[in-house]
C-alpha cells in the first residue's frame, strides 16, 4: 500500500521547481526556529544583564546612603509621608524604572520576586510619601510601575506583602545591617583610591624643571 504516490514526480531538470520551493520553505522555517532561539537566548542574557545591572545599582554606594536616610528619619519618627525628598525621591525611581523592565516584559518578574523582593517593603514605607507626592504635583500616574511592581510581586508570593509590625519590629535591624555595607563598600573604596607604593622599590622624582602652562 503506497501513502505516497510519487509516480511522475521530478526532483531534477525541469518540472522540479515545486520540490525545490518546498525544500527552500523547509529550510527557511529551520532557518527561522534558529533565529528565534538565538533571540530568545539573547533576551534571558540581556535579562540577567540588565538585573546585574540593576542590582549593582541598588547595592552602590550612592543608593545605600539614600536608603539609610529615609530609614533613619523613620526611627527617629519622621512621619511616612514626610520621608525627606532627596532619599524617598531616589528609592522610588530606582523601583520606578525596574517595575518599567518587568511591566513591559524585559525582565522576568518571577526572577525579582525569587532574589529581588525588596519592592514590597519600600513601597510600604514610601506609599504616603508617593500619594501625597501624586497630589502636589497633580500627577496621579507618578510611580506608578513601582506601585504595579509591589501589587504584582504580591500576587506571585502573598508572604511579600509588607507588614508594619515585622517592618517596625526589624528596623534597627535594618539599619545596622545598611551602616554595616556602606562601611565595607566605604573602606573598599579607599583602598582602591590609594595606590601604596610596592615594598622594596624607591620613588623616583622628575628633575626639577619649568612648569607645564596646561592644567
Amino acid at each position: 500500500m503506497k501513502l505516497i504516490n510519487t509516480d511522475g514526480m521530478v526532483f531534477i531538470g525541469p518540472g522540479s521547481e515545486w520540490f525545490w520551493t518546498a525544500f527552500s520553505g523547509i529550510v527557511l522555517a529551520i532557518t527561522f526556529l534558529a533565529i528565534y532561539r538565538q533571540l530568545a537566548l539573547a533576551r534571558g542574557a540581556n535579562a540577567f544583564a540588565q538585573l546585574g545591572a540593576l542590582v549593582d545599582e541598588y547595592q552602590g554606594e550612592g543608593l545605600i546612603r539614600k536608603r539609610l536616610g529615609a530609614l533613619l528619619a523613620i526611627r527617629d519618627g519622621t512621619a511616612p509621608t514626610d520621608i525627606p525628598d532627596s532619599p524617598a525621591t531616589a528609592i522610588a525611581n530606582f523601583w520606578e524604572k525596574l517595575g518599567a523592565l518587568v511591566r513591559a516584559g524585559h525582565i522576568d518578574r518571577t526572577l525579582i520576586a525569587e532574589g529581588f523582593s525588596g519592592a514590597n517593603d519600600w513601597w510600604g514605607i514610601l506609599a504616603p510619601w508617593v500619594r501625597k507626592v501624586r497630589v502636589e504635583d497633580a500627577n496621579p500616574s507618578l510611580f506608578e510601575h513601582f506601585e504595579w511592581l509591589a501589587g504584582s510581586l504580591v500576587q506571585l508570593h502573598p508572604a511579600l506583602a509588607f507588614d508594619q509590625g515585622r517592618f517596625d519590629r526589624g528596623l534597627e535591624q535594618r539599619i545596622l545591617a545598611i551602616e554595616a555595607d556602606l562601611r565595607d563598600l566605604v573602606a573598599m573604596r579607599t583602598a582602591t583610591e590609594v595606590s601604596p607604593v610596592p615594598a622594596g622599590r624607591a620613588t623616583r622624582k622628575a628633575p626639577a624643571g619649568p612648569q607645564s602652562a596646561t592644567r
